[in-house]
């Protein structure tokens, strides 16, 4: 069981959130604190919108983050597009492996580990 110091912060984070609501049943009319029981009920088709418009926002959110990334590293990706077809049309001729070795030291190791991350983050 969860103690009632953090069972009611709970209930007014969710209140807040407007994921629950809250219904007060006065014992007496003069609806004094004291004498009225607080009930607290889901909605649970509005919870699951709020939910479901999360979700999207979230999407939302990823999807402008990707774009932002390929926008900010585009000469890298290119750079690292650029080395992977001459390599490509390299490797067609039957090149060796000291000019293969060369042309992949185009793209430096600082530039390497950035397209790693790069592409570990939009990836995700």
């Amino acid at each position: 069981m969860i103690p009632a110091k953090e069972a009611k912060e709970m209930m007014y984070k969710m209140l807040s959130a407007n994921i629950v609501a809250l219904q007060e049943i006065p014992k007496t009319p003069d609806h004094a604190p004291s004498r009225t029981f607080y009930l607290y009920t889901v909605n649970t088709l509005l919870s699951a919108r709020m939910l479901l418009q999360r979700c999207y926002k979230c999407v939302a959110n990823l999807i402008e983050r990707r774009l932002h990334e390929t926008k900010e590293n585009r000469r890298l990706l290119e750079k690292s597009q650029r080395v992977e077809a001459i390599l490509a049309s390299v490797q067609a001729t039957g090149a060796e492996e000291a000019q293969l070795q060369e042309i992949e030291e185009m793209i430096t190791a600082p530039e390497r580990q950035q397209l790693e991350t790069l592409k570990h983050n939009v990836n995700k």
